[in-house]
């Protein structure tokens, strides 16, 4: 759990050195509608398939000593499909943003918002992966021996 604290501190600090060092403020980076759809529609996505009871046991069987071998494959298989689901979601919204930059060529006021999701969806999805999904797996594989 150390490790994993630790990893999201060095993320967070390599984000922050990134943004700083560009000269950018944070605030460019946020963006809503990527957001809504990288970061919540993949996780509804996969709670609905799974359910949210295994859900929530996908994310507790890793950080538990005494684990079960069937709960762990269980594990890992939400994990992979959760990591799947975030990319496609940030591909998804790559092209969401680029269709509708596409159709709005003629005001340059809606043409900024339609870039910033094409662009920002992936870049939420590798965080999202770094930060919840990479460490969880590696927690699973870790435990399965």
């Amino acid at each position: 759990m150390a490790r994993y604290l630790f990893s999201l501190l060095v993320c967070a600090i390599g984000i922050a050195c990134t943004i700083l060092a560009t000269g950018g403020s944070a605030w460019n980076y946020l963006d809503l509608p990527s957001f809504i759809m990288v970061g919540l529609f993949p996780f509804l996505f996969v709670s609905v398939l799974f359910g949210f009871r295994n859900m929530a046991q996908a994310f507790s069987v890793p950080l538990k000593k005494a684990s079960g071998k069937d709960a762990l494959i269980q594990a890992l298989h939400f994990f992979k499909m959760y990591g799947k689901t975030t990319w496609i979601a940030g591909l998804i919204g790559v092209f969401m943003g680029a269709i509708a930059m596409l159709a709005n060529l003629g005001d340059l006021s809606a043409i900024g918002p339609n870039v910033a999701l094409a662009i920002v969806s992936p870049l939420y999805s590798g965080i999202i992966n770094m930060v919840i999904i990479i460490p969880f797996t590696i927690f699973i594989k870790n435990h399965r021996g």
